[in-house]
C-alpha cells in the first residue's frame, strides 16, 4: 500500500521507497528509511501527507507520499 492511501492516525512501517536518487537521499536524511516507523497525522487538500517520523512532523508532497510503500498497521491490523 502507498503512504498516501493509508488512513490517518495510524502507525506504519516503510517497506520500500521508490524515488529518484536525489529525492531518496533527502528522505534518508530526514530519517525515512526502509523499516522506519511513521504515523500518518493528516492530509491536506492539495494531497500532501503530514507524518510523524522519529519525533518530527513532516509534510510530504502528494507525489512523494505515493512513492513510499508501507506495511500494515503496526497496531496489528494488516492492510493490503
Amino acid at each position: 500500500m502507498k503512504l498516501n492511501e493509508t488512513p490517518i492516525e495510524k502507525d506504519f512501517r516503510v517497506a520500500d521507497v521508490r524515488e529518484e536518487e536525489k529525492i531518496l537521499r533527502r528522505l534518508e536524511a530526514l530519517g525515512i528509511l526502509e523499516g522506519t516507523r511513521v504515523r500518518v497525522l493528516n492530509r491536506k487538500r492539495n494531497g500532501a501527507t503530514i507524518i510523524k517520523v522519529r519525533g518530527s512532523d513532516l509534510e510530504l508532497k502528494a507525489m512523494n507520499a505515493s512513492q513510499l510503500l508501507i506495511t500494515g498497521d503496526i497496531a496489528g491490523i494488516e492492510l493490503t
